[in-house]
């Protein structure tokens, strides 16, 4: 088993994804720990030029696995040959759609082991070390490998769990092993379905703005639509939100939902529950507002205002709007 670190990153439109520099960078600083080096398994339209990208991200060598426009799991076999080849201490994968179809079928092929998601990562004694949150987020579990060699481990990591480097280092790319695409070859996408630029960039969203059940409705969720907007951010929700049928569940925050990492989290309704605790403790800044004064969120907000939401929003909004001039 080599000491390399590997990462999925995926491209579109001949860009890298923001999971693939979260990544590049996480497998950078494992691979400091391992003494090997971050190797990208790069696939998508854009990835034969991503050397610069995801050099600067942190990674020392580019395997192309594929530029064309397909479903992701098509680029299983190809993936399967370049870690088998290799062997690698880990195979990180994103926690989104692609990430963990790929993930999945990498598991399948090369009969490793499977961790995640994961909300931390380490290599401890040559072996891949992870934290991930169990029970509904209440506990914390410690997990590696029971057989350390020869087989790497795949880590499904939650977004927001590293932070993109800024670099200037440029990455070796070369095109990954042929191999016979076998049957996840044939997949391919159907029909699609885009969704909206606010459900798109929640996890990138550097402001959120988030409902819970104290909103009420669905159109309880438009003053808090009217303040992201106001502050150039995006809006989120609980899963009570997202179960009661007000917001679509992509934009659920929480243990079942996405993990967000933003400059600002401002909260309207929102208890604050272990299980969307999980999904965005990491924020730097926490602002709540929630009529209930002993509501769990006030005991790690920031600031926490206890107050009817729909008598503070639309003044916060207006007075944004004036320091702004809109």
């Amino acid at each position: 088993m080599s000491s390399d670190i590997f990462f999925l990153a995926e491209f579109a439109d001949g860009q890298a994804s923001h999971s693939a520099l979260e990544l590049a960078a996480g497998a950078a600083q494992l691979a400091d720990q391992s003494g090997g080096v971050a190797v990208g398994l790069a696939y998508g339209p854009g990835s034969k030029g991503g050397g610069a990208v995801l050099g600067g991200a942190g990674a020392k060598r580019v395997l192309v696995l594929g530029e064309d426009p397909v479903p992701a799991i098509t680029f299983a076999a190809a993936a399967a040959a370049a870690v088998g080849q290799d062997a690698p201490i880990a195979l990180l994968a994103p926690a989104t759609p692609n990430g963990r179809d790929l993930a999945a079928a990498l598991v399948g092929l090369l009969g490793l082991p499977a961790f995640g998601p994961v909300r931390a990562v380490a290599i401890e004694g040559g072996a891949v070390s992870t934290e991930q949150a169990t029970l509904q987020g209440t506990v914390i579990t410690v997990s590696q490998p029971v057989d350390r060699a020869p087989a790497p481990a795949v880590v499904l990591v939650l977004a927001n769990t590293f932070s993109p480097a800024e670099g200037n280092g440029t990455a070796e790319v070369v095109d990954a092993p042929a191999d016979d695409p076998g049957a996840f070859g044939r997949a391919k996408v159907v029909e699609t379905h885009p969704a909206e630029a606010a459900v798109t960039n929640l996890e990138e969203a550097s402001i959120i703005v988030a409902g819970g059940r104290g909103v009420g409705s669905e159109a309880g969720f438009e003053p808090l639509n009217e303040l992201a907007a106001a502050l150039g951010g995006a809006v989120g929700a609980s899963r009570a939100a997202a179960d009661a049928g007000w917001v679509p569940y992509q934009l659920q925050i929480g243990q079942t939902g996405k993990v967000v990492k933003p400059a600002l989290y401002l909260s309207a309704g929102i208890s604050g529950a272990i299980q969307h605790r999980v999904g965005m403790q990491s924020a730097e800044h926490v602002v709540a507002i929630n009529k209930d004064p002993d509501a769990p969120i006030g005991e790690f907000a920031d600031l926490f205002v206890v107050g009817d939401l729909f008598a503070i929003v639309p003044k916060l909004t207006d007075e944004i709007k004036r320091r702004k001039g809109m």
